[in-house]
């Protein structure tokens, strides 16, 4: 009898390949791309992967996988952040009502025996995965890891508090040149607001890939933007 990994016959991989490339919206390859193309622009930083929000593991097994082919286990730690299971309660309304539509549709999150059983299968190593609300997970690494630094920051929660938690609490984490990368910037509201109110005032840029629409990033202390920024401005400054 063939093994089953969150209910996938791992014997029928060909098939379930070539379903994806038949079926797959238009959207899911540049997407995929997106996010090999942002990873591949942190491999010269030190700082972990860090990924909030976690949902079934597919973006998580895909940095872990940019790792293998981009450096190799150990250039640095992949972390995952999640419930893994079903989302926690929401205090904002709009946002459980999004939370309740989402899982309506989407189902809960795969759980973290499930990914560790994933994982394992195909072999990666140097990862953590952190269970429970992230609204308190958050808090607690950070106070006990005052090591952390991040190279990748990926934030997709989709809804507010948690937004809010994660930018307060690890956006100091992230190393100069590293990126913040936004799942849902744009797209969901609770997400979008927390990342307008984080960024108010702040001398960051969000920007995009031209291959897709989603994610959207943020590159901390951009130095050549800045730069760019001083020259027009000298430029425009009347001569004595």
């Amino acid at each position: 009898m063939s093994k089953t990994l969150f209910g996938f016959d791992i014997e029928q991989q060909w098939d379930y390949e070539n379903g994806f490339y038949l079926t797959s919206h238009l959207t899911r390859i540049p997407k995929m791309l997106a996010h090999y193309e942002l990873y591949k622009s942190i491999i010269n930083l030190p700082g972990q992967v860090v990924e909030c929000g976690v949902f079934k593991g597919a973006s998580f097994i895909r940095f872990c996988t940019f790792r293998e082919v981009l450096e190799s286990p150990y250039s640095r730690k992949i972390i995952g952040f999640d419930a893994f299971g079903k989302f926690p309660q929401q205090e904002n309304v709009e946002d459980q009502s999004f939370v309740e539509k989402f899982e309506g549709t989407a189902g809960q999150g795969i759980s973290i025996h499930e990914l560790e059983e994933v994982l394992a299968h195909k072999k990666f190593q140097n990862y953590e995965l952190i269970q429970g609300d992230i609204t308190q997970t958050i808090p607690d690494y950070v106070a006990n890891h005052p090591e952390l630094k991040i190279s990748l920051l990926h934030i997709d929660v989709d809804v507010y508090q948690p937004s809010v938690t994660i930018l307060n609490h690890l956006f100091d984490r992230v190393v100069s040149g590293g990126l913040l990368v936004f799942d849902d910037f744009a797209t969901v509201s609770g997400e979008t607001k927390a990342i307008d109110e984080f960024f108010v005032g702040k001398d960051s840029i969000i920007e995009k890939l031209s291959l897709s629409h989603i994610p959207s990033y943020v590159r901390k202390n951009n130095i050549i933007v800045k730069q760019l920024k001083k020259e027009v401005l000298c430029q425009l400054s009347p001569h004595p």
